[in-house]
């Protein structure tokens, strides 16, 4: 038993201190790593898609694609990341041929990008350019290659894009500026339905009395003929909805008036729809006698209050669409 507590014994303490030795190596490493300042764009490289045309910005926003394209100078690219910064707050990391796309809210605002600038980073400390930026616009500024001064260049939308071709958007490190916002859409404006009101004006569209087809006259025909013609020439695409409403004399009792330009608005919706318009888009409503056009003395012969009527019974029948 004595000679194994020697072995025992050794065991543990060589344990026990390779242990200790472990412990102390990983409490070396993280001092180590926590005595180095985390520097702008350090992290590992990962690029986004390649540019494409950015879309309007809201108009409570104001849009800013910031790039980098390769040098064409005789001197050459210069090493290393531009460091964007927002408001001297640290923004993004531009390698060659790479952009980054940010939103603020409209005003005045210091948007600069510095090469070289450790371990100093001037543009955290001292931003030296500012610019009114607007709601509802985009500006496209490049890195200054030349003296990495902080300065951006500033470049129209046609020209910037052609420099951006195949240039990547690059995400690889997170945003630290608070100005920063998510680009949003661009809210669509809301079309107001446009509305076509075409009115018959013929003397008379149907024979006193009658709603069927046989009863049509030959102005009514041609005059739905050409209402037909005219929508169809505006595109059917468009159209959701025709409607057709008509209008009869007060001659006789108002139930039977509503019946009657019921009768008249459907075969009226059969004639558009025999002309081509699509029929399940056409709704027929017969108005009655409740909305006259004309004042007809009641005493007057009969002939003589239907010749009057009549531009309430033909000429109030229209179509809109």
């Amino acid at each position: 038993m004595s000679s194994l507590l020697p072995s025992t014994f050794l065991f543990s303490y060589r344990g026990v201190r390779a242990a200790a030795l472990l412990a102390l190596g990983v409490l070396a490493a993280t001092a180590a790593q926590a005595q180095q300042p985390q520097k702008p764009g350090a992290a590992a490289v990962r690029q986004g898609p390649v540019y494409r045309a950015v879309p309007a910005a809201a108009a409570d926003q104001a849009q800013v694609i910031f790039f980098r394209p390769v040098s064409t100078s005789a001197a050459g690219q210069r090493p290393g990341a531009a460091h964007v910064y927002v408001n001297g707050e640290f923004h993004a990391a531009l390698l060659p041929n790479s952009f980054t796309r940010l939103c603020v809210a409209p005003g005045n605002h210091s948007v600069e990008a510095y090469l070289g600038d450790a371990p100093t980073y001037e543009g955290k400390s001292q931003p030296r350019t500012r610019a009114e930026l607007e709601g509802g616009k985009t500006v496209f500024v490049a890195v200054s290659e030349q003296d990495g001064s902080g300065s951006p260049v500033p470049y129209r939308r046609a020209d910037a894009e052609r420099m951006l071709a195949g240039a990547h958007e690059l995400r690889h490190v997170i945003s630290r500026a608070s100005a920063v916002e998510r680009c949003r859409e661009p809210v669509a404006a809301v079309q107001p339905v446009e509305k076509a009101r075409y009115t018959l004006n013929t003397d008379t569209l149907f024979a006193f009395g009658r709603s069927d087809l046989a009863a049509m006259t030959q102005k009514g025909r041609t005059a739905l003929a050409d209402v037909a013609a005219q929508i169809r020439a505006n595109s059917l695409e468009g159209v959701t909805r025709i409607a057709v409403r008509g209008h009869a004399d007060p001659i006789g009792s108002a139930p039977e008036n509503l019946r009657l330009s019921e009768q008249r608005a459907q075969t009226v919706r059969r004639v558009l729809a025999d002309e081509g318009l699509p029929a399940d888009r056409i709704a027929a409503e017969g108005m009655g006698s409740v909305e006259t056009v004309v004042s007809c003395v009641a005493n007057r012969s009969r002939d003589a209050r239907i010749a009057c009527n009549a531009p309430t019974a033909a000429s109030r029948w229209w179509c809109r669409a």
